[in-house]
């Protein structure tokens, strides 16, 4: 994520707040002065603001985050043209594998999910909606990157602080390169175990006739279930249909 020329500090100390509330879930002004080195008159001017706002809720002595915050997702959500018709494919994708589905769009060189649907057998995990990961290890990351232009694709990989996740995360951005190739060659991309051990994922892109990218649909499952003809031909073909459907519909957008 860029950082700001010219950061309004009173601006980031809130945005601060906010981000310890989510961690904490609630939190009381010591707490929150504490874990910020601000003072208490400081962060309960913050508070108080952001109570007046809806933004936060008072229970006691603990503040926790508003309902507000919805409001904000519903909107910039809203914002994604494909979001209704690409969240109708997800759940029938995870209706159809018994698997984990999601949509994901890449914001600030990170992916986005969007929305996640649970099929009957799907794994539980911490993803949600609204969680951001870095892109170059995870299925649906990997495509987004594969099929986004280059000059942006190549803006992510130098930023990037690869990481060793896991024995099989792809550290080197030479074969990352090497991977994204292939990736645009098969149209689908593969984590395997490349995030979490035990877990393999698979992801296809969503575009235009233009090859203009809209973001991406994947599936999340066990090792065990996520192997032979099952990986590599059966949910391949669920995905690829349910993206067909979407990328049919951008065109009367």
């Amino acid at each position: 994520m860029n950082s700001a020329k010219h950061p309004i500090q009173a601006v980031q100390r809130t945005l601060d707040i906010v981000d310890v509330l989510k961690e904490k879930r609630e939190a009381r002004v010591t707490d929150i002065a504490d874990e910020l080195d601000f003072s208490k008159g400081t962060i309960h001017c913050h508070l108080a603001t952001l109570e007046q706002n809806g933004y936060v809720v008072k229970n006691g002595q603990q503040y926790s985050l508003g309902l507000q915050f919805i409001d904000l997702a519903h909107h910039a959500t809203d914002r994604v043209d494909i979001y209704d018709i690409t969240r109708a494919e997800v759940d029938k994708l995870a209706a159809e594998s018994g698997e984990m589905a999601l949509f994901t769009v890449e914001e600030h060189g990170e992916g986005i999910c969007l929305y996640k649907a649970e099929g009957e057998d799907a794994v539980q995990t911490e993803l949600y909606v609204g969680y951001r990961n870095e892109l170059y290890h995870t299925a649906v990351g990997k495509v987004l990157l594969a099929f986004m232009p280059e000059e942006r694709r190549e803006e992510i990989i130098r930023e990037t602080n690869f990481e060793q996740i896991t024995p099989n995360t792809i550290t080197d951005p030479g074969k990352l390169r090497a991977q994204l190739t292939e990736i645009r060659e098969r149209g689908i991309a593969y984590n395997h175990e490349e995030t979490i051990q035990g877990l393999v994922g698979l992801g296809a892109p969503i575009r235009d006739q233009d090859g203009t990218l809209y973001g991406a649909v994947s599936l999340i499952g066990p090792v065990s279930r996520m192997e032979d003809e099952r990986l590599t031909e059966e949910l391949p073909k669920l995905i690829r249909r349910a993206v067909n459907i979407v990328e049919v519909n951008i065109t009367s957008l």
